[in-house]
């Protein structure tokens, strides 16, 4: 049987809101507000002790160092560290942003991930994310994929770790935020569907033209399932509706979420996708024997700009009890993890209500989480996950020293109240003193994983 984990980003030290986000309108609002970094990695950690208490196997992984010194140096600033930080703050604000960029803590653009069910080759298959459309990012497949190694190594022979797919625009790829799975009882029939902005390869008078620029290619989401081996029949491609993308949807998890045999999304998540979606519920029920539970939220009823102020589609859905038990011998029941800002928009709270109150979706419950920090750069509590599905009985195969336990959880408490700023700005970033201390604070981190 199969089971879903979990990996989440410990949020580094130098979160700090530089308004680089592409399309992303909480990144472009708070552009250049304080951050307080300590709070962030304090509620991301909140948020991770949650899903493990739950009955998901959770890990984490720590932050790349920051800031990448040798970006500012590709960028023409030279001289003295001291110099090259004032030259950058006056000259260029957003490559000083970029150089010491925290947004390695939204893991659902860490890579896609599809297990060993799903590939005709039997392997676990895992890509790490190009993440070209942010100039500020396209660093973090190389610093991911030793963190994605380690983790998996003790799988052995049986994992295809592949590289970043090719760094040029026409494949640009944010990774699983882009890419959902449905799957039976069991989780030993999958499907995958993939969901793009912009289709390059159409002919140019049927090009849409966007307010921001789409961020997930078609042209990846194909070549992810082609090197991943997936049954086409079971392979599924959803254009994102350009009414999501102009209203500040960047990524498909900010307007549609799944888990197992459950998908729920917008009324305008996708654009001319009835055919798809009826195919798609057609080949799950055929597959499976089992119903695609599709639930749809019209525009009436959480209106899109409601969608965006709440990110209530970037809840956590989850299947909670024994992680090691099958899917089908324990009652099966679902909680959403939302953030906050959920209660505080009636539109998003009545609808949580309603999922909850109708006996025919086994949703029994919600918890509310404070995420401001996180939220204020454009990312709730599905954006904090990487999720996996993998064997049950591979869960104590998996690198040990990433699993999120009650003492590991201390230790990190503990680095972060006593290392992390408790508030950041561009001025501290211009220190190259700042720059000494952070080298500290990766060593306090690194010490806890040795």
């Amino acid at each position: 049987m199969f089971t879903e984990i979990n990996v989440d980003g410990i949020v580094g030290p130098t979160h700090h809101f530089g308004g680089l986000g592409v399309g992303n309108v909480a990144s472009i609002e708070h552009q250049h507000a304080i951050s307080h970094p300590r709070q962030a990695a304090l509620e991301g950690l909140r948020k991770a002790e949650l899903i493990a208490s739950l009955g998901i196997p959770q890990f984490i992984f720590v932050p790349p160092v920051r800031p990448r010194l040798s970006l500012l140096s590709d960028l023409g600033f030279h001289g003295t560290l001291q110099e090259q930080l004032n030259a950058a703050r006056a000259e260029s604000p957003r490559a000083l942003s970029a150089a010491f960029s925290g947004a390695f803590m939204w893991m659902a653009n860490a890579a896609t991930v599809t297990p060993t069910a799903d590939s005709w080759d039997g392997r676990l298959h895992c890509t790490p994310a190009n993440l070209i459309s942010s100039w500020h990012r396209g660093s973090e497949a190389a610093e991911r994929a030793p963190q994605l190694h380690s983790l998996l190594h003790g799988l052995g022979i049986g994992v295809a770790l592949h590289p970043a797919l090719p760094y040029i625009t026409p494949l640009r790829d944010e990774g699983a935020a882009n890419h959902m799975r449905l799957c039976d009882r069991t989780g030993h029939v999958g499907f995958n569907v993939f969901v793009y902005g912009a289709d390059d390869a159409a002919p140019s008078g049927s090009t849409q033209t966007y307010q921001f620029f789409p961020r997930q290619s078609r042209a990846a989401s194909m070549a992810i399932a082609r090197r991943h081996h997936l049954a086409s029949e079971r392979t599924f491609f959803l254009h994102q509706h350009p009414r999501a993308i102009d209203a500040g949807v960047f990524h498909n998890d900010v307007i549609a979420t799944s888990c197992d045999r459950i998908l729920l999304h917008h009324e305008f998540a996708f654009l001319d996708a009835a055919s798809e979606l009826d195919r798609l519920e057609n080949q799950f029920h055929q597959c499976t024997g089992e119903s695609l539970l599709r639930i749809v939220a019209s525009e009436d009823e959480l209106p899109l700009v409601d969608a965006v102020r709440s990110y209530f589609f970037n809840s956590q859905l989850v299947r909670c009890g024994d992680s090691r038990a099958p899917l089908h011998s324990v009652p099966t029941h679902y909680e959403l993890v939302c953030p906050h800002h959920c209660a505080e928009v009636p539109s998003a709270q009545r609808l949580i209500e309603r999922l909850i109150a109708d006996p025919s979706i086994p949703i029994q419950r919600a918890h509310f989480l404070p995420l401001n920090e996180s939220m204020s750069g454009g990312g709730g509590p599905a954006c904090l996950r990487l999720r996996m599905m993998i064997h049950a009985d591979q869960v104590e195969l998996l690198n040990s020293k990433w699993r999120l336990t009650h003492a590991l959880s201390e230790q990190l408490s503990r680095v972060i109240e006593q290392w992390y700023p408790e508030q950041l700005s561009m001025v501290e970033m211009s220190s190259a003193d700042f720059v000494d201390y952070l080298t500290r604070v990766d060593e306090a981190l690194a010490g806890i994983f040795e």
